[in-house]
């Protein structure tokens, strides 16, 4: 089959930290989407460097190891980092930025209607009945609660290990992309979480 149709691709791919320690040697593996793919190891045998370097943050290593063109790659680390600038709803809307965007700039469009911005907002209504975001408040009040995350108010810097990785997924899952790396995902999480995450994977 041509490589073209994987969703994700390491060739020939090597790791070595400095110093000399090899955690990862001539790895090959490609994909298919909808591939669900468990990597097992014990500690320090380089499965979250794996991860990172398909999530695309660690680049320095030998080999090839590509996304397919246009895959969205959703990453969650083993210590989740939160805005600390923002509540918990502000973190997980963060998700679904570029459908709130979508929605906003309709809405701007209806407040201040005239025929040059008509093409523009009709374009817009088709793009949100599309992919169904008139109840998109309601879609991540869904997601939060399915997951038990804390109260959208909460300050994120006074969060739990668990409450802070719930946010962190509620948050990726919302951004629903194309290739999902969870690292350790139920580092936290309580059995009612973790049989969700696997009905829902």
């Amino acid at each position: 089959m041509a490589s073209y149709q994987y969703v994700y691709v390491m060739d020939q791919l090597s790791k070595t930290y400095a110093g000399g320690k090899q955690v990862l040697k001539d790895i090959r593996l490609s994909f298919f989407p909808g591939a669900k793919i468990g990597i097992v190891g014990v500690n320090g045998s380089g499965k979250s460097t794996l991860l990172k370097i398909m999530a695309g943050i660690d680049q320095d290593y030998s080999g090839e190891a590509w996304a397919a063109e246009g895959a969205k790659v959703g990453y969650l680390e083993q210590e989740p980092q939160l805005n600390p600038e923002k509540d918990v709803m502000g973190n997980v809307m963060e998700g679904v930025s570029e459908s709130q965007a979508k929605l906003d700039r309709y809405n701007d469009l209806a407040m201040n209607y005239s025929d040059e911005t008509a093409d523009e907002m009709a374009a817009l209504q088709d793009e949100i009945d599309a992919q169904n975001l008139w109840d998109l408040e309601s879609q991540v009040e869904q997601a939060m609660d399915a997951l038990r995350c804390p109260d959208g108010s909460a300050d994120v810097s006074k969060l739990s290990g668990g409450e802070k990785r719930r946010v962190a997924l509620c948050k990726l899952l919302l951004e629903k992309p194309d290739l999902l790396l969870l690292d350790e995902p139920t580092n936290h999480l309580d059995a009612e979480t973790v049989a969700w995450l696997q009905h829902y994977l």
